[in-house]
């Protein structure tokens, strides 16, 4: 007699399935806020370098007209690609650095924390703390060498305080928060005519063009259009796409 349950799994409930979901974007939202803690700031720094990369990622994956199996962009040109995928979906940026800063200090200390053997020491206290680590050197020429006979690993060590690592996750929530305004205003906003003021939501665009006018809040400032966020005119960028990609109106 076969006495092995083989009912099929109890699937969760659509309430239970809201409750994760929420759940995970709740502990996302924390990820960006600094912790006092030292060692768990820095888990911060590689955690949203890892979200934003792959949030470039997936970007890439999304906009393509025939996506390939896996994208895996350069941790070198994170800022680059997001400045493709920008051209990609007919939105402007104010320059070509836009982001580079950021996500180049977030990469050298992800790249410190990532090759981290162990911590040397931790010195003050939170939320003023300082951590120096011993780390490989990772594909640098002398790595390894020989000297006398004896065979030598190279190693490195490295101090970051508190204050730097609270900076570049301030710069990575910069630029996750570019991805999202990059995503609504290019792809779910795609439909709206390039009459249609952004007054609604231009609260979520994180940066802002000189073409513009004057700033929020500033003297003499004004909404702009969507035809003022995109290089071409909607008509124009949409007869570019494929058919099969040109937005709904």
């Amino acid at each position: 007699m076969n006495t092995a349950d083989d009912s099929p799994p109890k699937l969760p409930s659509h309430e239970e399935i809201l409750r994760r979901i929420q759940e995970n974007q709740d502990a996302a939202a924390q990820l960006f806020i600094p912790s006092p803690v030292i060692e768990h700031l820095l888990w911060q720094v590689c955690g949203a370098w890892e979200t934003v990369v792959g949030q470039v990622r997936f970007f890439r994956y999304v906009v393509a007209e025939n996506p390939p199996p896996f994208i895996y962009p350069n941790g070198d040109q994170v800022a680059h690609n997001l400045r493709t995928i920008a051209k990609g979906i007919n939105l402007r940026l104010p320059s070509d650095t836009i982001w580079t800063p950021e996500c180049t200090r977030a990469k050298a200390m992800r790249d410190n924390l990532g090759h981290m053997l162990h911590f040397k020491s931790i010195d003050g206290t939170p939320p003023e703390q300082s951590v120096t680590l011993l780390r490989v050197p990772f594909k640098d020429p002398d790595e390894m060498t020989i000297r006398s006979g004896w065979a030598f690993h190279s190693r490195l060590s490295v101090t970051i305080t508190a204050q730097e690592a609270r900076e570049v996750l301030e710069g990575l929530k910069y630029v996750n928060d570019c991805i999202f305004s990059m995503r609504k205003f290019g792809m779910e906003f795609a439909i709206w005519p390039d009459t249609r003021s952004v007054e609604s939501v231009c609260r979520i665009l994180p940066w802002w063009l000189d073409d513009w006018g004057p700033k929020p809040e500033q003297p003499g400032w004004a909404w702009p259009t969507m035809r003022q966020l995109r290089i071409q005119p909607k008509a124009e960028f949409d007869a570019s796409l494929p058919e099969g990609m040109r937005p709904e109106f």
